[in-house]
């Protein structure tokens, strides 16, 4: 149990100190360098969404998917918080609905870049979360994803 402490005390130390950076960073960067927030893209409809409660990874019913998203900052690094929930059935079960095991996570969103075909756009192009608790067997303590831009 100190050992899971130790790791979520590490973590946030961590993503605090990131947004003192990004902080320092962003205050010489000018208001007008940007025209809106930097967007999380959407990978089923293409939208652009700033602080979803909700992100659908996969854009199916999806096998896994985010949800009870909170976030804390949102600039050209998004920091938050939330649920990753991961399908455990498989087609050899019979577990009826889909049944989804929870694991809580810390998100960061990151790597702003232009987004193409939205003039004057930036869109996160990574996604990384860490795992506070519980995890999927044979998963690391953090993962870093590739984001779609439509």
């Amino acid at each position: 149990m100190k050992f899971i402490r130790a790791r979520v005390m590490l973590a946030a130390g961590l993503i605090a100190a990131a947004g003192a950076v990004t902080g320092t960073v962003l205050a010489a960067v000018p208001a007008s360098a940007a025209s809106g927030p930097v967007v999380l893209v959407d990978p089923c409809h293409g939208s652009g969404l700033v602080r979803p409660a909700v992100y659908d990874i996969g854009c199916m019913p999806s096998n896994e998917f985010v949800s009870n998203l909170s976030w804390t900052s949102w600039r050209s690094v998004a920091f938050g918080s939330g649920v990753l929930r991961v399908n455990n059935c498989t087609p050899a079960s019979s577990c009826g609905p889909s049944k989804f095991t929870r694991y809580p996570i810390l998100t960061v969103l990151w790597g702003a870049k232009p987004w193409p075909h939205h003039a004057g756009r930036d869109y996160f192009s990574r996604l990384t979360w860490i795992f506070t608790g519980k995890r999927p067997a044979h998963t690391p303590v953090s993962q870093t994803f590739t984001l779609p831009t439509t």
